[in-house]
Formats: C-alpha cells, structure tokens, sequence
C-alpha cells in the first residue's frame, strides 16, 4: 500500500464514537484525521479540503450519511473518494442498502483497533488499484440501467457515463477513454450513427467499442456495414458476459 500520509474524514454524530475512531488512526503513522459532527460541517468543509477517504455514520440528524454519500457522488471532486459506512446494526437492509449505493465498505460499531485497520487497509489499497485501472465510457438513454451497470462494473473498471449520442461525441473531442459500450437505439445519434463517427475520427477510431443492443449479432453486422463493433452483447444484458468482452478488449497489451 502507498505509504503516503492518507487524510481520513471521519463523519459521526456520536462524540464517543469519533473519539475512539480517532485515537486509533493516531497511532496509525500513515494517516491524518479530521473530526466531523455532522454531514453538514463535512460537506462544507470539501470547499477547502478533499479527503482520501471517508468513514461515514448512516443514522445522523440532519443529513444522514446516505444523503452526504448522494450528494459526493454528484460533486466532481468527491465522485471517487471511498466511503466506508458506519452502522449501528448489522441487518441486511442497511448492508443492502450501502452496498447498493456503491459503498467501498461499511464496519458495524462499536469498531475495534484490529477492524478498523484491515478495512482502511482493504479499501485504499483497492481504490489505488481501481485508480490505475481503465476508463469505460458508457453511452445509453437508459439512465436506470447505466446507473445499475455502473455500480456492478466500477469494482474492476473506472466507469463514465452518459445518456445521449451526441454528449458522448462532445466529450470525447478532449478526452480519451480505453473501451466505450454503446447502446444500438437512441434518439437522434442512435448508435450505428455514433459508431460510425467514432471510427472516423483520428482520436477515437483504434478504441474498442461494444454495441448493446436487442437485435441479433446478424442483424447489427448488416446494419453498420464497413464500420463493426469490436463485439456486441444482446440486452437484457448479463454482467458477467459483458465483463468477459471489456476484459478481451482492454486487458491485451
């Protein structure tokens, strides 16, 4: 694991709590630790200092740890900081429930020294890796389903999304992305039009594109003519099927 010093927020309403917390991570010479009583005073605080990453309570006054974890992944700055969920109970809704938010992890109080350790440990060293992994643009006017695909395929691949044709052309003009999953109907750009711009442009012609779509493989091959996806999946659309093709594609040096 990077041994550079790591800035720990820690997010509680329950001083007690906070303070345990705390005085384990002194110990601990690799990390820095800011004290937080609400999601308010943390959020706020982000306009001057981003965190490494965040242990953060699920049941506060005010805005609840689910509420502050929403609103992070909305902020530019914040969308990939780790967050490691604190609860008061150990049930199946509220592990489901962190989990489904796309939570790095979640530790149940009260949380020993030993605990505490191994998961800050588990979740850096994963994020440093995810942080060197490869980028994957996804383009669907299907927000649920990016929304869903995204939190299952960010656990090996940093995931971009966006939910039209013509977004996805904008923003590939100034960056560059290592595979793109492309849904075959869209209003206006649709993506046999999308892909045949791709493999035009200078930029963005070598960049393995995957076609999701409910037609049959035949039937995509005829449609794009000269210009082929690098694969295709059929929707409704397996992760694992998916994730093998992505691999094939980005994985081969």
């Amino acid at each position: 694991m990077n041994k550079q010093i790591k800035n720990i927020a820690i997010v509680d309403d329950d001083e007690i709590s906070r303070i345990i917390l705390y005085k384990y991570l002194i110990l601990e010479k690799q990390y820095s630790t800011k004290l937080y009583s609400s999601g308010e005073e943390f959020l706020e605080s982000t306009s001057r200092i981003i965190p490494d990453l965040v242990i953060l309570d699920i049941e506060m006054p005010g805005v609840t740890g689910i509420e502050v974890f929403d609103r992070m992944r909305k902020i530019k700055e914040l969308e990939d900081v780790p967050v490691i969920f604190l609860t008061g109970k150990e049930d199946k809704n509220t592990v489901m429930k962190c989990i489904g938010r796309g939570a790095d992890g979640y530790m149940v109080k009260p949380v020993n020294k030993d605990v505490l350790k191994s998961k800050l440990d588990e979740v850096l060293k994963r994020y440093n890796e995810f942080r060197s992994n490869k980028t994957i643009l996804m383009v669907d006017d299907d927000v649920e389903f990016l929304k869903i695909s995204k939190i299952k395929l960010s656990k090996y691949y940093k995931v971009l999304t966006v939910d039209s044709g013509k977004t996805a052309l904008d923003y590939l003009t100034s960056h560059r992305v290592d595979a793109i999953i492309l849904d075959y109907f869209m209003p206006l750009y649709d993506g046999r039009n999308i892909l045949n711009i791709l493999k035009h442009r200078e930029s963005t012609k070598k960049i393995p594109v995957i076609m999701a779509t409910a037609l049959s493989q035949d039937e995509v091959i005829n449609a794009c003519g000269d210009n082929q996806p690098d694969a295709i999946v059929t929707k409704p659309i397996n992760i694992e099927e998916l994730l093998s093709k992505i691999n094939m594609l980005v994985r081969t040096e």
